[in-house]
């Protein structure tokens, strides 16, 4: 009888849950993705290219460091390279003329020995070289930071004129959030977030309008502070127009299945 009982409340509390967010429960609207964008170089801003709200495509460039310092060390870089390349050519030849006069038994062991650990010390030369210009042609690309994806710009930092160490800390100077794509996040009680599956369909509504989404993301801890029953939080994934543009901390309206 008790476990009749039991069984008939969970029942009433499924259709319940179920009715209530058939109707759809309240929400607020996050970025998909939002990063703080920095540069692993130090250098001086010569340039700003974006303001808050632009929206911006992929790879375009939205600060630039001066560049004449990075330029000249690539330069420098490549100086070294040539230099150390004939050095090595010259070190072959030196150790491939003492092995041919080694096997004539025109010279000591010890003098081909010598030979040889030149073209190494030569080669390891050459190789620290490459690697120095790969360095630089990598800090003369970091030193513009360019949109990873296409975006809203959300927050601009950086001024012209602006020092930036990163050696001592990463110092956001572009703040971009996706477009075209975001979140719709609710909270769900205990016994309904167990109905749920990733990727289930879903539907938001902000105003008049609707969007068709699915779970991108199901709680796996409550939210605080918490209360009884426990709440979830699930996140509706969704596209919109790239015509418009969304704000996070918007109210909607989330229907779950």
């Amino acid at each position: 009888m008790y476990g009749l009982r039991r069984a008939a409340n969970a029942l009433v509390l499924l259709l319940c849950c179920g009715s209530a967010y058939a109707a759809g429960t309240s929400g607020t609207l996050e970025w998909a993705r939002r990063v703080e964008l920095s540069t692993p170089v130090s250098g001086v801003v010569s340039s700003v290219s974006v303001e808050p709200g632009d929206r911006v495509a992929k790879g375009a460039a939205l600060v630039t460091l001066d560049q004449r310092g990075f330029r000249a060390e690539l330069q420098r870089a490549r100086a070294e390279r040539t230099r150390l390349k004939q050095a090595l050519a010259e070190a072959r030849r030196e150790r491939d003329r003492a092995q041919e006069l080694y096997d004539r038994t025109l010279l000591s062991q010890h003098d081909l020995d010598l030979a040889k650990i030149g073209h190494t010390t030569a080669q390891a030369s050459y190789e620290a070289a490459e690697a120095a210009l790969t360095q630089a042609k990598l800090a003369l690309e970091y030193s513009t930071v360019r949109a990873p994806f296409a975006g809203v710009v959300l927050s601009r930092p950086a001024q012209v004129g602006q020092t930036v160490v990163s050696r001592l800390r990463s110092v956001p100077l572009v703040v971009l959030a996706a477009s075209g794509h975001v979140l719709a996040r609710t909270a769900v009680e205990e016994a309904a977030v167990q109905r749920l599956s990733v990727g289930d369909r879903a539907t938001v509504r902000l105003g008049e309008r609707e969007f068709e989404g699915h779970i991108e993301r199901l709680g796996l801890e409550p939210l605080e502070p918490r209360t009884e029953p426990l709440h979830y939080a699930v996140d509706v994934a969704f596209d919109y127009p790239h015509v418009e543009q969304l704000r996070a901390g918007q109210t909607v309206t989330v229907v779950l299945p």
